[in-house]
């Protein structure tokens, strides 16, 4: 019984891994100072935003002000765009396809998650 608990398991999470194209974007949470002198940082901890990707649409709730969306390969920014306030989804271009870096910069605060397209 331990077994086909553990195989239904495993296969779960292989599926989980194959249809990664898909779903909301893990993200890493990173403050962009530009001015070194002082604290810069907030002390309370900022919520990264949820972001879902389906096909070549990035979709999220509105944003209070203007961000930016960058795509980086291998640490080359291969696509941007700037989102304005009140938007809620991004369309990608479709001749993009392999693993991305994902950035979102909101503020001084840059939000950097993998994405396959």
């Amino acid at each position: 019984m331990m077994m086909k608990k553990l195989f239904l398991l495993c296969c779960f999470f292989a599926v989980t891994l194959t249809t990664n194209a898909n779903g909301w974007i893990n993200f890493q949470v990173n403050y962009n100072n530009p001015n070194p002198i002082g604290t810069g940082r907030q002390r309370t901890p900022i919520q990264p935003p949820a972001v879902y990707l389906e096909d070549y649409t990035l979709t999220f709730s509105a944003f209070e002000e203007d961000c930016v969306i960058k795509l980086l390969d291998e640490g080359e920014v291969v696509y941007e765009v700037d989102i304005p306030a009140g938007s809620t989804s991004v369309i990608l271009p479709s001749t993009l396809s392999g693993e991305y870096t994902l950035q979102l910069f909101k503020g001084n605060w840059v939000f950097s998650g993998e994405i396959e397209l």
